[in-house]
């Protein structure tokens, strides 16, 4: 027998609209409706009934997918969808990827076999294409990351504008030479986060550098690397936007023990204002995220779709940002 997958796929639309289809939600148009229907009548589907009554019964728990959770942003993120959860008469258990796309999958499996009723990802390690076939099991909310196209609530930040007032900062404060961090390339979110640094720069006549871009950056010793770099540069940066403030603690340890003064020859910016910030020496100027209120608002999110308050479709919920001026620049 055929499966809503394949149905979707012959009517060149997602699984959720199929979904939608069988469920009579709405938002759907009635001639979609109709060619969905005879798509579904020509390929001789039939709604296991099986199914519907596994959809119907709910665990009362829902799974959190993140890379790592001794990372200080993921143990805040965990934090709010753990105490929103409880409130809301929720268990979230807790998958750690590693990074590893294959572990990710095994998260949204539990979905499938009905052992949780929604899974919120905190990263992206698969592509959508593989993820989506899931929305046919339960609802799926992304936090933290960003699509361009996926047909789900994402919730997260405006890291365009995030990393455009960072660097627009620096260049008012004099510096001409930044350099940037980024952890991976195929991060929607870092995409947006880096095209905020190069709109900035372009704003002000300024040129990108490629040797300045630094990618795989993650951690304290991550830091310590791209500082052992920075220093062997014959032209190096003035400057650097961190993609976190693990990172930026490690660029600063390490520059101080090659004998620069922070920030007068090298000014660092972090990025979501953990409380490493204000134990450095120097503090850390960095971008301030509310990453409580994001693990929150995911599960609110999650429970108004599994509660049928809502519709599963895309929703993009962009949370404030603001930059926190402290010593390292």
């Amino acid at each position: 027998m055929c499966t809503i997958y394949e149905i979707a796929k012959r009517c060149g639309v997602s699984t959720t609209t199929v979904s939608r289809v069988l469920n009579n939600h709405p938002y759907v148009s009635e001639e979609k409706r109709q060619h969905i229907l005879q798509v579904m009548k020509e390929m001789e589907y039939t709604p296991s009934s099986a199914a519907r009554t596994l959809r119907s019964h709910q665990t009362k728990t829902i799974a959190v997918s993140v890379p790592a959770v001794d990372h200080p942003f993921f143990a805040q993120l965990i934090k709010g969808i753990s105490k929103e959860a409880l409130d809301q008469g929720y268990k979230a258990i807790v998958l750690q990827t590693f990074y590893q796309e294959s572990v990710e999958l095994e998260g949204l499996q539990l979905l499938k076999r009905k052992e949780v009723d929604g899974v919120i990802l905190g990263a992206l390690e698969n592509k959508w294409a593989t993820i989506e076939p899931f929305l046919a099991n339960g609802p799926i909310v992304m936090a933290n990351e960003f699509h361009q196209t996926a047909d789900i609530p994402i919730i997260g930040y405006d890291e365009r504008e995030a990393a455009y007032k960072a660097v627009d900062y620096l260049i008012q404060s004099g510096r001409t030479s930044i350099g940037f961090c980024f952890d991976t390339e195929s991060s929607e979110a870092q995409k947006q986060r880096k095209q905020g640094y190069l709109d900035a720069l372009s704003d002000h006549g300024l040129s990108l550098k490629e040797d300045w871009l630094f990618g795989e950056a993650f951690t304290i010793e991550d830091g310590f690397r791209l500082m052992d770099l920075i220093h062997r540069m014959p032209d190096a940066p003035d400057a650097i936007f961190t993609g976190n403030d693990q990172v930026a603690a490690g660029l600063i340890k390490q520059a101080i023990s090659y004998g620069y003064h922070i920030p007068k020859d090298l000014a660092v910016i972090g990025y979501d204002n953990q409380d490493i910030c204000e134990v450095t020496a120097p503090t850390i100027t960095t971008i301030d995220i509310p990453i409580v209120e994001l693990g929150q608002q995911s599960v609110k999110q999650m429970i108004q779709l599994l509660q049928d308050q809502k519709p599963l479709q895309r929703e993009h919920i962009q949370l404030p940002t603001r930059l926190v001026t402290r010593e390292s620049t």
